[in-house]
């Protein structure tokens, strides 16, 4: 009866629309980028009769309210803890409301776009049609320009557009606009082009940005050490070499014991990236026995493919060093790989977030029609994945570890604000989000920072600090990386991880302080004199710090293409830190409670469950960074696991 009603408001509404006057009211900026990132030039004025799709992203309702909803479900002290939502739930609370349909409508219809060339999506989140480059820049009131990249890839954008200052509230986000590429930079290669299958020569040949997350160049993947030829198991030697016993002893966590069948741990890869079962047995052989021979439960997302051409550390490091250890630490569970994007166009996150919650692509839809932030599917070149995209196609696993990350000034702060409205929707799910810090301290991916007066990035010598992203969105958990001191054993204090990388930390320039964390900063400024001030990084202590949470980061033993070596990154702690989170599922779920979902209210509100690490830095942009003390920093966030201490905590939750 609901959706009969809606539906007859809504022709009423297009009725109405259709009849109003052309509506004169004043227009305010409503994104801007003041120039085009590095290695992009203007080229010309496009052409006013070239045609392209505008999608309108229409504001939803109640987001307001987030925070509120997630705090019911997620906090220690809520009578509603652990009583997740449903996804019909989640969709009915957020769907644009239909004053907004109406208000849009009229506008378009006003300025002069046929409501009949006008598409909205199933969940009224979206308005679509195509128009002239000379239609939409009378809309938005700005010039569109076809941009080269020095490679030669193009691209069109806009430096800014507006829209009526009465739709402000009801209009989120419009594309294509101001977005460019993540990646500012070289394009990423693959090696041994002339040896390559067809799909991915043509990758090579690209300029690849955001849809190709995971390729050889992403430099939020892990870093490689030296080569080991004899791995050793001994607790003595952690300091040097990180293995499953070694993690299990830092932070007085047992072997896996239960194996729910609805609790596998997922684990998040994007094609060029793949695992190889040769390394896999190889690993296990030595720290997994049991294991050998086994592989994770794989969901092949928009043409995925495990790609066995190219094998290297840089496209099998991250999905040997996620898995191994995954998949080690916390059998028998099981862990569930959702692999993305096809050999050509690759996947985004958006590209999974679509995939695992039919609400996102259907309901809210996220993504960019634009090929250089989402993968778009059926993938026309050839070689591509020629079905549609995966809407909802695959359940959510309780827990989500991803080891990627962007800059946050890679993407736009509305863009940005749209996907970390889903991981709250996940969250009130019961959906517990993980994602690695950064490997490049208060610099973003490949060391980069950003000029202050222009807003590019540079070289990484000078500049303002370049958070990460999603770390900074509040409804993840960020984890950054400790180490042990040389010379050191597992039963000695952890430091801030200073070998080879630096954990990413700082403060957002996007989004703002949670409450659950006002505390935490308020007491981090009250007791540290900061040596930099806005000239260098959001001070405002109003808005979200990074990371949450950290794990051991430096010297983990992995086996890539039939040797050991070392392995690097946030991209180990994130893997790690999750395993823990998903064994305490197991025990909940063994006592008939609820998945913990969204952790952070629980841990700031008992950071007497972590230990604190009160040593090391993050050093980046020309500075020593941020300094590890007392309390949450923005270098380890409350810092490592104690498991014994968080299971006793979750278990006496609801």
């Amino acid at each position: 009866m609901f959706v009969k009603v809606v539906v007859q408001i809504l022709a009423a509404l297009v009725v109405a629309v259709s009849a109003s006057p052309v509506l004169t009211t004043s227009h305010v900026v409503h994104e801007r980028r003041s120039m085009p990132p590095p290695k992009w030039e203007k080229h010309s004025r496009l052409h006013p009769a070239s045609v392209f799709p505008v999608r309108i992203g229409l504001a939803q309702q109640n987001l307001h309210r987030a925070e509120e909803f997630l705090n019911q479900v997620s906090h220690p002290q809520s009578a509603n803890y652990g009583k997740h939502w449903s996804a019909k739930q989640v969709a009915e609370m957020f769907t644009p409301s239909a004053e907004s349909v109406f208000a849009v409508k009229a506008w378009l219809s006003g300025s002069g776009i046929d409501l009949k060339r006008v598409k909205i999506s199933a969940s009224k989140a979206w308005l679509e049609f195509n128009a002239t480059a000379q239609e939409a820049e009378r809309l938005l009131r700005t010039e569109y320009h076809l941009y080269n990249h020095e490679t030669g890839h193009k691209h069109i954008a806009c430096e800014e557009y507006s829209i009526p200052s009465h739709l402000t509230e009801h209009i989120d986000i419009i594309t294509p606009t101001v977005d460019f590429d993540k990646k500012i930079g070289t394009p990423r290669k693959l090696q041994n082009d002339d040896q390559l299958p067809a799909p991915l020569q043509h990758l090579n040949k690209r300029t690849l940005g955001h849809a190709i997350v995971g390729s050889p160049e992403d430099s939020s993947s892990p870093k490689q050490g030296a080569a080991i030829l004899n791995a050793l198991m001994t607790l003595e030697n952690c300091d040097s070499m990180i293995t499953p016993a070694c993690l299990q002893a830092l932070y007085d966590a047992p072997p896996g014991s239960k194996a729910a069948r609805n609790n596998t741990m997922g684990v998040v890869e994007y094609t060029p990236q793949a695992f190889l079962q040769k390394d896999m047995d190889m690993w296990f052989k030595q720290f997994s026995p049991n294991q050998v021979g086994k592989a994770p439960n794989t969901n092949l997302i928009d043409g995925a493919i495990i790609q066995t051409t190219n094998q290297s550390f840089t496209f099998n490091g991250e999905s040997a060093l996620d898995l191994q250890y995954a998949m080690g630490l916390i059998y028998p569970q099981q862990v569930t790989l959702f692999q993305v994007g096809d050999i050509v166009n690759g996947g985004s996150f958006n590209n999974f977030l679509d995939a695992i919650d039919g609400s996102y692509c259907t309901f809210e839809g996220g993504d960019s029609k634009d090929p250089n932030i989402d993968g778009q599917y059926p993938d026309t070149v050839p070689g591509g994945f020629n079905g549609p995209q995966n809407c909802g196609g695959f359940p959510s696993t309780n827990v989500v570890s991803t080891s990627y990350s962007f800059n946050e000034a890679d993407l736009s702060a509305k863009y940005e604000q749209r996907q970390c409205a889903e991981y709250m929707k996940l969250g009130l799910q019961g959906v517990t989000v993980l994602y690695s810090s950064g490997d490049f301290g208060v610099a973003g991916n490949s060391g980069h920072c950003i000029n202050p007066v222009t807003g590019a990035v540079n070289n990484g010598s000078t500049g303002m600090f370049n958070p990460s992203f999603p770390g900074t969105c509040p409804w993840i958990t960020s984890v950054g990386a400790t180490q042990i001191v040389n010379g050191s054993t597992v039963r000695t204090p952890e430091i801030a991880s200073q070998r080879v990388i630096f954990s990413g930390g700082g403060f957002s320039n996007v989004f703002a302080m949670p409450s659950y964390q006002q505390s935490a900063v308020k007491s981090y400024f009250a007791n540290n004199k900061i040596p930099y001030g806005a000239e260098r990084f959001n001070n405002s202590q109003t808005v979200r710090g990074f990371p949450d949470v950290s794990a051991n980061g430096v010297n983990y033993v992995v086996a890539v293409n039939g040797q050991f070596s070392l392995a690097f990154g946030t991209s180990a702690s994130c893997p790690t830190f999750g395993t823990l989170v998903n064994m305490i599922n197991e025990e909940r779920i063994a006592a008939n409670k609820k998945p913990v979902g969204f952790i952070n209210p629980t841990l700031y509100a008992n950071p007497n469950v972590m230990t604190d690490i009160r040593f090391g830095g993050n050093q980046g942009c020309g500075t020593a960074g941020f300094n590890a003390t007392t309390g949450w920093d923005p270098v380890t966030g409350l810092g490592t696991p104690n498991y014994p201490e968080m299971l006793k905590l979750f278990m006496s939750l609801p």
